[in-house]
């Protein structure tokens, strides 16, 4: 609950006065725009060849580091990494979040040690104080109807990371008002 709060707090500007728990409110504007876009995702089948489809996601402004994928992709993201690694097996259906990398010049995501399954973009995202050269760290979320990829240390990575936390917190409660 505290993160939910902390996250509506900072959404929406409130500020403590002089350390008082009553809180000044100053609004600020925040939206967060959903524009429609095809990527291209990229996978292996199950003989080990490349194949790709186009997908529809839902992706920010140009100073926006986020995309919105549909669930089946970031799923088959997890599997096909999980399958190539040979890690995370044991406790696939347990991850939440996984690593990934943005490659500025040919605007895809992809795993840090794995040139496939990949998510090609049309246009570049901004690249953030975490950016080392042509590559900034990134997080696929897998959660929500709509999974998401963010650029580490961006906004964006903050929004998501406290509105997942925030759903985690309230669950057990909003499941008791669901049962009555």
């Amino acid at each position: 609950m505290l993160s939910f709060l902390y996250a509506t707090a900072r959404l929406h500007g409130f500020r403590r006065a002089h350390g008082a728990a009553t809180y000044i409110t100053r609004t600020a504007q925040w939206h967060r725009a959903f524009h429609h876009a095809t990527a291209r995702f990229t996978t292996i089948d199950s003989s080990g060849a490349p194949i790709s489809n186009a997908t529809d996601i839902k992706i920010g402004d140009a100073h926006e580091a986020y995309v919105y994928i549909d669930p089946s992709v970031g799923d088959a993201t997890k599997s096909a990494i999980a399958q190539l690694l040979g890690t995370l097996k044991p406790k696939e259906d347990a991850v939440e979040k996984l690593p990934l990398k943005f490659y500025h010049k040919s605007r895809h995501f992809a795993h840090e040690s794995l040139p496939l399954p990949r998510v090609e973009l049309d246009r570049d995202l901004p690249k953030q104080a975490s950016s080392d050269g042509d590559t900034t760290p990134a997080t696929l979320w897998l959660s929500g109807l709509w999974h998401a990829i963010t650029l580490d240390g961006s906004p964006d990575e903050w929004f998501e990371r406290e509105s997942r936390n925030s759903a985690r917190e309230l669950k057990g409660t909003l499941d008791l008002l669901k049962d009555n």
